[in-house]
This record gives structure tokens, sequence and C-alpha cells, in this order.
């Protein structure tokens, strides 16, 4: 924001009686000030003014004012009279430090001086005072003096309506009288004269001012300085006390001088901070003697371990000497000072790795300033015992499904997940309390590695549980390729009852389906596809002829046939070709067609539709990184071999983080928090990206919420067209750390080959 006149108005060239005073646009948030002095009466200003006082005499002065949203170019006045008066004139502030009207006055008079007694508030930290004076019958510009620190920065000459505009700092509270002075302001009507202050009340007192240290210390003499305290508005200035006795006026430098001392003798020494609206902080204060200082303190003795966990270490030491005064130690982690100097004797260091070797140091300082060696120890947090291996791990097998279950794993930080194994790769991961996982998808009749192992909260994994299993055979043999499975149905194989299923036509599996017509691309980031992404649904239509080995047979297997695809219920649709199987989800888009041709042979066809029109591969991908040390960065690779051209995935993100982003590189695309937002460090907390329906959820404890939240507002940046594409995808999640918070901070996507 600024503090500037946006616009100053002469009215002599308009011959309306609405005039427009344009300027260019305020910063959103700032006041706006319309000062105006007429001939006439102003009926109104454009909308979305305030009129704030008025003053009425032979003519009229006038203070409207609003807060700026940053669009406004114009503000329109309308005054009554006759069409062609041009005796207005205006001044437009805009100003950062006027939040409301805080007191006002106005008078008329005929022979000056004229004033006005406003009441000025208390605690005003900033704000402007503004006067508008119109004079009438001066056949000239007035020549007049102000008080109260006003100066005039404008003034122009109408006919029988001359115009002064002045402005000045807020005075201090109490009734104030605003004089304005003049021989030219005779005349036989009246002046007119307004006051109007704005300011903003504050009523929080400064900071202590941080930091009072001595910088020099004589017999005579003791120089000191401090830190800048802070204010919600501003600090205007520090007050230096002496044994309780404030030492001359404030002043803006940070370091004093007291002089005139007695040798010998201690001196309590505050410092006190002030701001614009006269609120002052609380002191702060050191004792000193008026001695010589030339000589550091010892070393703190006797330093020593407190404490250590896995993450954090307390250290404590036996207190100093000084053969004058002792002001504090300062602590050391690794050759890094740890903030400012502290007077405790004990200190906890947090934030610590694991199982890492550190050395902490330790020194004492003197109220001049002199610091004693540093003492140094050396030590390391405890290391990370891996979670065992979940007990009791069962495995009960299915035609197309293995059912796990397991017990909880044991761990000295806490189970973070369990990773379930398929193959000897994740597949997926489960809560810490969740110890079971349904493995769907899975070819019958067939022999699987499976495991289960747990992951602590700092990322050790532990020994898996294996278990091997194997699926239930299929009622059905094939008899051609490729398979057709939908539902309890299944083409081209012989089933438990002797029927051949033949599929002898297919359309709308393996062709494109139509793009849909777009008027203009629709907008990815509200969940739509834009370009070649952009598919109707998929309509599959499947005829062939199923032979029977009798005419029960026969009968049944058309009844089969009709209860295996309900109408209103969704279905997989998967097709088992030699080198690839894929699926999609669908519904019988019409009745199931039934003919028969003899005794034991139907001819039968089946339509469906997929309103997602891709072809998706059985099982999908799961990718992990994890970010070792922040700040930093991790990457992952998924290799997708599908070609629709915006493969969806499902990305999770888990801390400590603060500050993170998601980048893909072979796009470029960024997904990027908003500035300060935090993951802890506690697994419940997460946050979910589903790429395919722009959805983003907020995974909170239970007790905090029941239920995931909407998380779009975690988002500063979350492109369009952030997708994953057929060919390698790398994932990037980088960020900052989180203060004294600990663990690997991770990134898991979930993908899924698909093909148009």
């Amino acid at each position: 924001m600024t503090n500037r006149i946006a616009a100053a108005y002469d009215g002599s060239t308009s011959g309306q009686l609405v005039h427009t005073v344009a300027f260019t646009p305020a910063t959103a948030g700032a006041r706006l000030i319309l000062l105006i002095s007429s001939y006439n009466s102003v009926v109104g200003v454009s909308a979305g003014w305030t009129l704030d006082h008025v003053a009425d005499g032979w003519n009229h002065c006038y203070a409207y004012s609003r807060i700026a949203d940053g669009s406004e170019t114009s503000v329109s006045i309308t005054t009554t009279g006759e069409v062609g008066d041009t005796r207005v004139h205006a001044v437009l502030w805009e100003r950062d430090d006027c939040a409301l009207r805080r007191f006002q006055g106005a008078t008329s008079s005929e022979d000056p001086p004229l004033s006005i007694v406003a009441a000025v508030p208390a605690n005003l930290a900033v704000g402007q005072v503004f006067l508008v004076l119109n004079a009438p019958d001066a056949i000239a510009l007035p020549k007049v003096t102000y008080n109260q620190g006003l100066a005039q920065y404008r003034a122009v000459a109408g006919d029988g309506s001359n115009s002064l505009f002045a402005a000045g700092n807020l005075p201090a509270a109490g009734n104030r009288t605003y004089t304005v002075s003049g021989t030219d302001l005779a005349g036989n009507n009246p002046n007119v004269l307004l006051v109007v202050g704005y300011g903003s009340t504050d009523t929080t007192a400064p900071s202590s001012p941080p930091n009072l240290r001595t910088t020099s210390i004589t017999g005579e003499a003791i120089s000191i300085a401090w830190d800048a305290a802070t204010d919600n508005t501003a600090v205007t200035g520090y007050g230096i006390y002496k044994d309780g006795v404030k030492q001359g006026a404030d002043q803006t430098a940070l370091t004093s001088t007291l002089s005139g001392l007695t040798a010998g003798q201690w001196y309590l020494i505050e410092v006190d901070a002030r701001d614009a609206a006269g609120n002052r902080s609380a002191r702060t204060s050191i004792n000193v003697l008026a001695v010589t200082d030339t000589t550091p303190p010892s070393p703190p003795a006797n330093l020593r371990l407190g404490g250590v966990s896995h993450t954090s270490a307390t250290v404590v030491w036996d207190e100093a000497s000084d053969d004058i005064a002792l002001a504090g130690y300062g602590i050391y982690l690794d050759g890094a000072k740890q903030g400012t100097d502290q007077t405790a004797l004990e200190r906890t260091l947090t934030g610590l790795a694991r199982g890492s070797a550190h050395t902490v140091g330790v020194d004492a300082v003197d109220t001049v300033g002199h610091r004693s060696p540093i003492v140094e120890l050396a030590f390391s947090t405890l290391a990370d015992t891996l979670p065992s291996e979940p007990p009791g791990l069962t495995a009960t097998a299915g035609q197309e499904t293995i059912t796990l279950a397991w017990s909880a794993a044991t761990d000295d930080l806490g189970i973070a997940r369990y990773d379930v194994l398929l193959g000897g790769e994740v597949i997926a991961a489960t809560a810490p309390l969740t110890l079971g996982y349904v493995i769907e998808e899975l070819d019958p009749g067939t022999v699987y590695d499976v495991a289960v192992r747990a992951v602590d909260d700092g990322g050790g994994r532990g020994p898996a549980a294996t278990v091997q299993v194997a699926t239930a055979a299929a009622s059905w043999t094939p008899i051609e390729s490729p398979v057709y499975r939908l539902g309890g149905w299944a083409g081209n194989v012989r089933d438990a009852h002797g029927v051949e299923w033949v599929v002898q036509g297919e359309e709308g599996w393996s062709s494109t389906p139509e793009p849909i017509p777009l008027e203009a691309d629709l907008d990815g980031g509200d969940g739509a596809f834009s370009g070649p992404g952009t598919y109707g649904q998929r309509t599959v239509v499947l005829e062939g002829v199923a032979i029977a080995p009798s005419r029960v047979a026969m009968l049944a297997a058309q009844e089969r046939l009709t209860a295996a695809l309900h109408p209103r219920q969704v279905s997989t649709l998967r097709v088992v070709e030699a080198h690839l199987s894929r699926q999609a989800q669908v519904r019988v888009s019409d009745q199931v067609e039934i003919v028969d041709r003899s005794a034991t042979v139907f001819e039968w066809t089946i339509s469906v539709s997929a309103a997602n029109p891709r072809r998706q591969a059985v099982r999908g991908i799961w990718r992990e990184a994890a970010i070792t040390s922040l700040p930093g960065q991790a990457s992952m690779t998924a290799a997708l071999s599908g070609d629709y051209p915006t493969i969806p995935a499902r990305l999770q993100v888990w801390g400590p983080i603060r500050n993170w982003t998601i980048t893909h590189q072979e796009s470029g695309l960024v997904i990027r928090s908003k500035p300060g937002t935090v993951l802890p460090a506690d697994s419940r907390y997460s946050v979910e990206i589903d790429l395919a329906t722009r959805l983003v959820l907020a995974h909170v404890p239970p007790e905090v919420w029941p239920e995931p939240r909407p998380g779009r507002g975690l988002l500063a940046v979350f492109p369009a067209q952030f997708f994953l594409q057929p060919g390698p995808n790398t994932l990037v999640l980088a960020g900052e750390p989180v203060a004294g918070q600990v663990g690997v901070p991770r990134m898991v996507a979930e993908a899924i080959d698909s093909w148009i």
C-alpha cells in the first residue's frame, strides 16, 4: 500500500452536474478518502462510498471514504444547482494508515479565526488529519495559517468558492483545537471549515527488547546494547532505566551509555520498548557491577548427558564462575550455535536423526560479552530397531482372490504401515491398525508368493512373513484365444457342464471409441479431459454360439447366461489374450439375445457399455519414494505400457514435510502445496491426490475428524494437465524440514496401464 494523493480535481472545465474524478487503481485494502469543497450541495457520490462528515454554510465541505478493492478507477460527484456550475474542487487520498474515521468537526464563520474542538481518542498508533476550507467571498486565494502541525498542500480559486486543503499527523489524545487564521477570510458569507481524522487503534504493547547486554564496563560508565523489539504496528523508541529511574527521553538507537557511576557499585539496568500509540513493553533487565572486566568466565563444569532418545538428547552442566557477573551459556550442536544464550543449566536438543552421532558444546558468557572456552561432549541417539515379522500370516485363496490376515508386529518406534508384496513387489500398503488385505484380479489355478512386512515410523522395514498359495482352478477350460470373461460367464471356453461357448464376432473391444465433439477444450483442473484424451463411452458387442452335449444342458446354459448378467449390475469384462490381459468396468446395455438353432445349439448376443472408455491392465503398479533428509528430494519411476494419452493415477504424501512439491519431470508440471503447509510426522496425516477425478483429500486421525476431508485448499498449484503418460514417468517429491520433527517423508503413486 502507499500514502499518496491519488487525484486532484478542479471542476472548472466541467459543464455538468456530475463530476468524475479519475485515478490510477489503488492497492486493495487501502482506504480511499475523497475531500470535496463545493459551491452547491453534493447529493451523492458513486456507490460504495460512505459520507464520513459534512460542513454546511454558504458553501459546503465533505469527506467520503471507502476501502479499495483494487479495481476502482474513478468516482462520480453529483451536485445540485444549474447545469454548467463548475465550482467543485476535490482531492482523493490513498492511505494505508487510516483504518477508521476517529474524530471530526465542522464550523462556519464570517470572521477569522475559525476554530474546531475535536476529541482525539487514545491509543491511535498511526493515521492522518485532513482539513477542508471553503472561503466563499475572497476575491483571490486567501493567505491563511494552520495549527496542530497541519500544512496546506492544495489551493484552488473559484468564483465565490475558493478551496483550501491541508493535512497533518495525528495529535496527542484529548480535546484538540484546530484553528485557521487569516484576515483574508473576512467576507459577507460564512467561511466553511471541516476537520476529520482517520487512524488505527493500537492497544498491543511491543515485545521486550531481547538480548540486553553490556558492551563495555568501567568504574565510571557502563555501555549497553540490545536487539530490536517487535510490535504489531511499529516500535518508535526505547526507554533506559537505572535502578528504576528513567534516564532521559526515549531513543531510537539500540545502544546507550550510562555515565557518572560509582566504581564498585551494582546497578540495575533496564530497557523497554514504546510504540506509536504510547504502549510500553515489559522491561528487560541486567545487574551490572561498575568495574573494569577483562577476564572471561570459567568453562562450565561437568558437562554430561541427562537423557537420550531416538530423536533427542538432554545435556546438563554445573555453573560456571566469573570475577564480575555471569550472563549465561551458549549451546553448540556439531559446531553450530543453537539460538541465543540461556541462563538455565540444561538444554534439550530435538529433531535429531535416529542412530546419529553428534558433539554438543557449552560455553559461559559474562555481562561484558567475554566467553569461556567451549567444553564438548560426544553422544549418539538411539538406533532404530527394525519391526518384527508380522506373526500369524494366513492366506485364503479363491478363484481370483487371496484374502490375507495377520497379527500386529512390534517395534520400538511404532508401526506406520504394512506393505503387501506379490511376487516380491509391493502392490499395496495398509494402515497400522489394518491387519488384513484382499488381493484381487488374480488368475485361477495359479501359484503366488505373497508376503507382508511391517514398516516403522522411521521408515525401517522389518522381515517379511511369506506364504505360497494357489488360487482355485477355473470351472472352465479355454478352447480358443482370447478368452472373454464377464461376471460368472466366459466365452471361448468349455464350462464345467460340457457346454462350449464360442465367440464368433466381437465389435467395440479392439477398436477406438469415437472422440466426443467439443465446442472448446474442457478444463482438466475441474475433472475434465482436454484434446485427444477425450473419448465417448465404449460399447462392446459379443456374439457367438453355445454347443451343449444335450437338450437339458442347453436349456440350463441359457438360464445361467441370463442369470449371470443382471441389467443393473456393474461387471468386469476381462479379455485374456496369449500375451496380455485387459479389462473394463461395464454394464449390460441391452437384453441378452438367445436364438435356438437346434436341440443342442443356440446363438447368443451380449451388448455391454463402459462409461470409462479405457481398457486397463488387470493389476496396477505401486511405487514409493522416500526422502532420507530434508531439505531434499526423492524420485520414483513408473514405466507405463498403455497407449492412452493421459493415464490417471493416485498420489499420496506423508510427512514430516513442509512446503512440498511433486514434479512430473517428463512434462515439467508441478503440484505445489500452499506456503507454510505442513504434514506432521504422524502417519495418520496424509494428502491424497486423485489425478482422474481431480479430487484432493486430507487424511487426519479419527479423533480429529472421522473421515477424510476435502483437501484442495492445501494446494497452491494443481496443473490442469498433470497426468501420467505412456512410457517412463518420473515423479519427484521435494520439501523442507518441519522444526522439531523427524521421520521419513514419502510419496506413493498407484497407476494402471491403460489403452484406447
